[in-house]
């Protein structure tokens, strides 16, 4: 829900929502000062002005390098600084501070490494909201709510079903591969099975991806006269294809403008083709439906492939 506020309110989102259950590092003793804080526009200036060092440093085409391996690092009562490790190095107090003069409007463009310090008393906590904020669960970019109308209307409606499924599959890719939000996913990923509230931050987006795809899948369904097989879930397939499509754009990202798993010119590639096999595997006709689960109907094509006299029977 947006926060009322005419300094607030005037920020594009998810800036302007209510960000106090998602800052959970700010440098206040009383919860309501964390959530005055929380939502201060100066502090979504900070938020705002790192991301951008994300996007350029760590890509798509990153424009600049991170810290060395082997850089020193930084102590804090005896904890190794986040902001020092290599991956995130260049997200340093100085370099935020400074970046806050760019902000759009009608970010704040006024910032300080004191003022930095007063809001989050370490670099580490400062990440740690940074992250909690770019994996919340209400944080979409425009272009990917784009993508979500899109892909809903082409599988639904679209005149040609498998090449509606194969476009929306290449896009949803293609758009993965743009979000700034995915590396930082990936990077939160590596850090996660030691991080218990990292862990609970990537589960809930997780959830809420498999809602709104599922919401998508189901309408896809009811328009195509399809259902599920046996044993299957809407649940299972949302995460099947959130798996390939995160999958096939780490492929693409390893192997660059050259990678193998994407045809940018007709729109298809490796992800497009798992899609369809997701389909017509887990999904059948309704009203023509076999009753079989996926692994019954397994079975029972690989036993039709074999003449009678060479089945093995079984006493």
């Amino acid at each position: 829900m947006a926060v009322e506020g005419d300094s607030k309110s005037r920020l594009p989102y998810p800036f302007n929502e209510d960000l106090s259950p998602v800052l959970l590092r700010l440098n206040r003793r009383t919860d309501r000062g964390r959530r005055q804080l929380a939502n201060d526009p100066v502090t979504a200036a900070y938020l705002a002005a790192a991301l951008r060092l994300v996007e350029r440093h760590l890509g798509p085409r990153p424009t600049a390098t991170t810290t060395p391996p082997g850089a020193p690092s930084q102590r804090m009562n005896g904890e190794v600084i986040v902001a020092e490790r290599s991956l995130f190095g260049f997200l340093t107090q100085r370099a935020v501070a400074a970046e806050v003069a760019t902000n759009p409007d009608p970010f704040p463009r006024r910032g300080s490494v004191s003022t930095l310090r007063t809001s989050w008393r370490t670099q580490s906590d400062f990440l740690a909201d940074l992250l909690g904020f770019v994996l919340w669960t209400g944080y979409y970019p425009a272009s990917y709510a784009g993508l979500l109308n899109g892909a809903a209307e082409q599988l639904a409606e679209g005149d040609d079903f498998a090449a509606a499924v194969q476009e929306v599959a290449y896009n949803a890719t293609d758009h993965l591969l743009a979000m700034v939000t995915f590396r930082i996913q990936l990077a939160a990923s590596i850090s996660a099975d030691e991080d218990e509230a990292l862990r609970t931050v990537l589960a809930a987006k997780y959830e809420r991806g498999q809602a709104i795809w599922g919401a998508i899948y189901t309408r896809m369904m009811a328009a195509r006269g399809l259902q599920l097989r046996e044993g299957i879930t809407i649940g299972q397939v949302a995460d099947i294809l959130t798996a390939m499509v995160e999958g096939t754009a780490l492929r693409a990202m390893a192997e660059g403008p050259d990678t193998r798993v994407l045809d940018p010119p007709n729109k298809r590639g490796l992800l497009s083709t798992a899609a369809l096999g997701l389909i017509c595997g887990c999904m059948e006709p309704k009203g023509r439906e076999d009753g079989l689960s996926l692994a019954e109907a397994v079975n029972a094509m690989a036993a039709a492939s074999v003449p009678e006299h060479e089945r093995i029977r079984k006493p």
